[in-house]
């Protein structure tokens, strides 16, 4: 088996993506942190998104034995809640609360545990070229009137990004007193509701040649794919041509075309980029 990597920040000074790699017990993931709405820096220097995404990571990694994803999730998120209670955070007021969207895997000889919150994705890959996602973006339902909106701002002549963006900042601001609830997505942020959103499965590992695991910033423009070609297979192609690093930086590039997300329609340039690549 083998492992490779790459992360990125995007335009914000902290990536709040983090990396898991837990080669002792077979743990691999992705998390992708989420700030709150109103301003928050710690006395390290540190934003909410990245000080919970790093969470996550220094848990998984700290383990040397694997009992379920269910009771170390539960673990996790208790101690999300200790932390912002800390820094006296209002557990009750959603636009304070930090968060973190996660995929990770546990490999076993002849089969593959996961879980998943929010918009990250695990992708697998068969001997047979057949790509099976084993997740979905729970964040598209909430997000699809925001983007709506974008694409209308611009079609109304409005070209400047911070433009659009105060233009759906309501938007955005409503979707997150939907989180954990059945009208919107699962974070993990320390509300007890976010263990009743969490999406988990195990599959065989029968012919399975590649698990690939991402954070939302790898995700290709749709608008830059082809409508007859499926995008996950597009993506992973894509991938798997390039390898997960000239992949990402490619993507970069493409952003960078684009600064202020008119051609592909997006909330921010260049967000943070992680992605792992598990080969058999």
């Amino acid at each position: 088996m083998r492992v490779t990597f790459t992360t990125f920040k995007g335009v914000r000074e902290l990536n709040e993506d983090s990396i898991i790699i837990n080669d002792k017990i077979s743990i691999y993931g992705v998390a992708d942190g989420v700030s709150s709405l109103t301003p928050f820096i710690s006395k390290e220097g540190y934003t909410g998104g990245y000080i919970a995404s790093n969470e996550v990571k220094q848990y998984f990694e700290s383990q040397t034995t694997y009992n379920s994803f269910t009771n170390d999730l539960f673990t996790i998120n208790n101690k999300l809640y200790r932390k912002m209670k800390e820094y006296n955070i209002d557990i009750l007021k959603k636009e304070q609360l930090w968060g973190t969207a996660l995929a990770v895997v546990k490999v076993s000889d002849t089969y593959v545990d996961f879980i998943q919150m929010g918009d990250c994705m695990v992708l697998a890959l068969y001997q047979n070229n057949e790509v099976r996602p084993l997740t979905r973006i729970q964040t598209s339902n909430v997000e699809n009137a925001a983007i709506a909106k974008w694409k209308d701002m611009i079609d109304k002549g409005i070209r400047n990004r911070e433009d659009l963006f105060e233009n759906v900042k309501d938007i955005l601001i409503s979707n997150r007193q939907k989180s954990n609830t059945l009208d919107g997505y699962g974070v993990l942020n320390g509300e007890n509701q976010a263990l009743d959103y969490v999406e988990s499965g195990k599959i065989n590992r029968i012919g399975l040649k590649h698990l690939i695991l991402l954070t939302d910033g790898m995700f290709l423009p749709a608008e830059s794919i082809p409508n007859s070609i499926n995008y996950w297979n597009y993506v992973v192609e894509c991938i798997l041509s390039k390898g997960i690093e000239k992949y990402t930086r490619d993507l970069i590039d493409l952003e960078e075309t684009d600064p202020e997300c008119v051609r592909f329609p997006r909330f921010k340039k260049s967000d943070d980029k992680t992605g792992m690549m598990i080969s058999f």
